[in-house]
């Protein structure tokens, strides 16, 4: 009792990945804290490596930019005479210069946490919470918010943690309650709201079964793209779930086993 054993753990990963992360999620809620302990441990050192899904597609908007010191592009003498107060710049470093570049990405990945999502669903969410931490770069941001009746922010985009320590927190969580996933997505478009349009994406892993609070569908358009991975195979949440993949203008990517997974966060990131 209070013990686990890596190594048959990892020969049962290597066997049914999909059932091995699923108790690894139970472990990580046992009453035993020292199994806890141990379970979250292991967690946080072989989830965040099944995440992986390669480089980011840097596919955002491009758009004239302005940047200063920079000798790549035109010099734009109005924004140079404007930061120098009107002076003749008398070194390259004060140059505005314009070129076109591609714009920040930045995005946020919603999980579902109310009381249908538990086991192997909150397995799949810390897989997909470390795939997108990990794909941070200087053109792409993410942010993970945990949601049932209210949204729970693990990772704010300007102030970006560890892959496990997002990890560890979300097999802190345990799926309770309702589901109010118009406000889950407000909170997801206040994450999102410093980043320039074009570069703003949602990506949703839940039944998209509301079950409180407003319409979600009316919320889809506050970003540039919202895709649903859809952790279930049941008719009513495939349907729901792509409705508002359509509304927010994106797919919907199945998600109900670890290798969907990573196929569709390799399309959606």
């Amino acid at each position: 009792m209070g013990r686990l054993d890596e190594s048959a753990f990892a020969r049962s990963l290597a066997d049914d990945p999909d059932a091995a992360i699923a108790l690894l999620a139970d472990l990580a809620a046992a009453t035993d804290p020292r199994l806890r302990a141990e379970a979250r441990r292991v967690a946080r050192r072989l989830l965040p490596p099944l995440a992986r899904v390669g480089v980011p597609r840097l596919n955002g908007t491009r758009r004239i930019v302005s940047r200063r010191g920079e000798l790549e592009g035109d010099v734009d003498m109005d924004r140079t005479l404007e930061r120098g107060d009107g002076a003749r710049p008398r070194d390259a470093r004060e140059l505005v210069t314009r070129r076109f570049a591609g714009a920040p990405r930045s995005v946020c990945l919603l999980v579902d946490r109310s009381g249908s999502m538990s086991g192997h669903a909150v397995a799949m969410a810390a897989v997909a919470a470390a795939a997108v931490t990990f794909a941070v770069d200087e053109r792409l941001q993410c942010s993970v918010v945990a949601f049932a009746s209210e949204p729970l922010v693990l990772q704010d985009a300007r102030s970006p943690r560890g892959a496990g320590a997002v990890v560890d927190d979300l097999l802190s969580l345990r799926g309770h309650g309702t589901t109010d996933l118009a406000r889950a997505l407000h909170v997801a478009g206040e994450q999102l709201e410093h980043v320039p349009a074009g570069g703003r994406t949602v990506l949703l892993l839940s039944d998209c079964l509301s079950t409180v609070g407003a319409d979600p569908r009316a919320a889809a358009g506050l970003f540039d793209t919202l895709h649903v991975l859809g952790p279930s195979g049941d008719a009513e949440a495939v349907t729901a779930g792509r409705a508002l993949a359509r509304r927010g203008g994106g797919r919907f990517l199945p998600a109900t086993t670890l290798s969907e997974l990573a196929r569709s966060l390799q399309a959606a990131l």
